[in-house]
């Protein structure tokens, strides 16, 4: 894809050469997925249960080095993107990064510092280096650690993550080439993120054979904020669809870091607190939840992205109704599960 232009991805999507570029993803991450499965037990890339665990037997971690490396060589050679070669390198860094603390464990205050030093780089990188004001910086190092770590957070059922992943791509991808603002550079990024992720279900489906483990989950988390900031830089109609597609793991993050620390339980160490780790055990299998939260975001959540907008309904209110579902499920877990 270098040299091309976003304002031709919508049309070049009908040609050949985009499609084949997509494909080529879609197969490099279906081989590489094969074949990190048949070698990673070489290398001891295994998650073994333990007391937080949800699953039972040994499982090949780290899977998501194989979808994020060729993410990030996608975003690297997308030329029109601002800052696109730094952007590939943090990509590359965070997958650094998961894969040392899924090997040995990282401390959760460096692994932070990490995460803000990323987020704090991304906006500079898309303002191509201009000078940017010390609290637009901070504020946004946070809310890019904050979607890493809820990501992070989140990745410990079979499918959840890449579920959520794959619907916030074509989610967003269908609003920003179809819909009332569009964007071809976020529509093209989307269909990168498809194309690379796509695989990733069918190694990570319950039960799963593979994980994509913090390496694949931190990057991953990384890549959600960039579409996340370039949806409210296109516009905030789309920034607002980008907020409701992302509800069902805000909401779960949110509300059960936020109940933890009012118990006086630290919300950085590791747990089986969240909702859906809750349902998962009182299911006895993580599929239940891996297909509500499908069924979610095709029901509920993708209608009020599209409604958002192309209608003159009231957007807090559409914010509103879109974490319904989801605290719904909070509130049942913790009572009944």
């Amino acid at each position: 894809m270098a040299g091309a232009s976003y304002p031709d991805c919508l049309s070049r999507a009908k040609t050949p050469r985009f499609m084949l570029i997509l494909l080529a993803i879609l197969l490099g991450s279906t081989a590489g997925l094969w074949l990190f499965l048949r070698v990673a037990p070489s290398l001891d890339w295994v998650d073994r249960p333990n007391a937080r665990s949800l699953h039972a037997t040994p499982t090949v971690v780290s899977g998501g080095l194989v979808p994020m490396t060729l993410l990030a060589a996608g975003v690297g050679s997308s030329t029109a993107l601002p800052g696109a070669t730094g952007i590939a390198l943090l990509i590359a860094g965070l997958m650094a990064v998961g894969l040392l603390d899924d090997k040995w464990g990282i401390p959760s205050g460096i692994r932070l510092l990490c995460y803000l030093g990323a987020g704090i780089a991304l906006p500079w990188l898309l303002s191509s280096g201009l000078p940017l004001g010390l609290a637009t910086l901070l504020l946004t190092g946070v809310a890019v650690a904050w979607c890493i770590n809820l990501v992070n957070f989140m990745d410990g059922a079979d499918g959840l993550a890449t579920v959520q992943a794959l619907c916030v791509a074509t989610g967003l991808g269908l609003i920003a080439t179809f819909g009332a603002a569009p964007s071809s550079q976020l529509a093209w990024l989307c269909a990168l993120l498809f194309a690379s992720c796509a695989p990733l279900l069918g190694f990570n489906w319950p039960p799963a054979r593979l994980f994509m483990g913090d390496a694949g989950a931190v990057p991953l988390g990384f890549f959600l904020a960039l579409l996340g900031l370039l949806s409210f830089a296109a516009d905030v109609s789309v920034g607002l669809a980008w907020l409701i597609l992302m509800m069902p793991f805000l909401v779960d993050t949110g509300m059960t870091l936020f109940i933890r620390s009012l118990s006086g339980r630290p919300p950085h160490v590791a747990h089986r607190d969240h909702a859906y780790q809750r349902l998962s055990l009182a299911a006895g299998s993580p599929l239940p939840i891996t297909l509500g939260v499908l069924a979610m975001q095709v029901v509920w959540q993708f209608p009020l992205a599209v409604t958002v907008v192309s209608s003159e309904v009231f957007p807090p209110l559409l914010v509103f109704l879109s974490a319904i579902p989801a605290v719904t499920a909070v509130v049942y877990a913790r009572i009944r599960a």
